[in-house]
């Protein structure tokens, strides 16, 4: 089934609702305007999926297409740790589509962390790219309109796998080595603490976090390890504002020196410096954060 029959409706379609979690009620939001550029886009060679991120409800996904979009959903699961969910909709039970996406993450993912939910929704034909968290700081709305309008054109031609592999892709804007799932650190500084975790010895993660819930930060961070490291070795940092404290993991151990930084991090991150704190521990693991600019 053809979710728009027509070129004058993928004219419509341009008015595909763009919604965050900054946004209660998505049928506000004013019609995007995109250039007509085309977005670079190559299908990832990933791994086969160990979980359903894919929820196609309204059948628009043959079987094979349906199984590369879930293996790409979960790559950035596992490798961005972005929570990542597709959902395809005939019916959105008297809900509105924001409302209707933004439930359905709190139920998969207790609305926690970051992530990223495509509704594909022939209800209303008001689709969703909901965001939060690092993908909502991330993501730009330039980037976004760019991709919605070239997944409507994918739609129009039936290629739903393309379509909402370009949505997913948006993901991919969010940092490699750092998910700020508490807003902690503002552009600049997330920028050049990537740049720092990148050059350092080994693959090295962190996650920031505010712990709410009854899980001690030792036990979510080892199954973010787990997530993350399913594969190979490397060191996953979690720092957590409510006890102002990085804490750290590897299964290959730390050397005295690490050690020696975290201490002396901690003392930073007690004081809210997390800023330096980080940067404490990224030089003591052989990466160079860049300097502050001279004015």
């Amino acid at each position: 089934m053809r979710k728009f029959l027509s070129a004058a409706v993928f004219a419509a379609a341009l008015t595909l609702i763009i919604s965050s979690c900054s946004f209660k009620d998505s049928s506000d939001e004013k019609e995007a305007r995109t250039p007509a550029t085309s977005q670079p886009f190559t299908e990832r060679e990933v791994e086969d999926a160990d979980g359903t991120y894919i929820f196609d409800n309204a059948n628009l996904l043959g079987p094979g297409d349906g199984i590369a979009c879930n293996d790409y959903a979960c790559w950035l699961y596992r490798k961005k740790l972005i929570n990542t969910a597709v959902i395809t909709v005939n019916d959105l039970g008297g809900k509105t589509p924001y409302d209707y996406a933004l439930d359905e993450y709190n139920r998969l993912y207790e609305g926690k962390g970051s992530g990223i939910v495509v509704l594909v929704n022939n209800a209303t034909n008001n689709d969703i790219v909901f965001k939060t968290g690092a993908c909502l700081t991330n993501i730009s709305q330039k980037a976004q309109d760019n991709a919605v309008y070239w997944a409507t054109k994918e739609f129009i031609d039936g290629n739903y796998r393309r379509g909402i592999m370009r949505l997913l892709q948006l993901a991919e804007l969010c940092p490699e080595n750092i998910v700020d799932n508490a807003d902690v650190f503002d552009g600049e500084q997330l920028t050049k603490l990537q740049k720092g975790l990148s050059t350092c010895d080994g693959s090295v993660m962190l996650i920031a976090s505010c712990n709410n819930s009854e899980t001690s930060n030792e036990n979510i961070l080892k199954s973010y390890y787990a997530r993350r490291y399913y594969s190979e070795n490397g060191i996953m940092l979690m720092l957590e504002t409510n006890s102002k404290k990085i804490i750290a993991f590897s299964d290959d151990g730390f050397t005295e020196k690490f050690k020696t930084a975290l201490d002396k991090a901690n003392e930073l991150a007690a004081k809210e410096d997390y800023y330096g704190a980080v940067t404490e521990v990224i030089e003591s693991l052989g990466g160079k954060v860049p300097s502050e600019k001279k004015k």
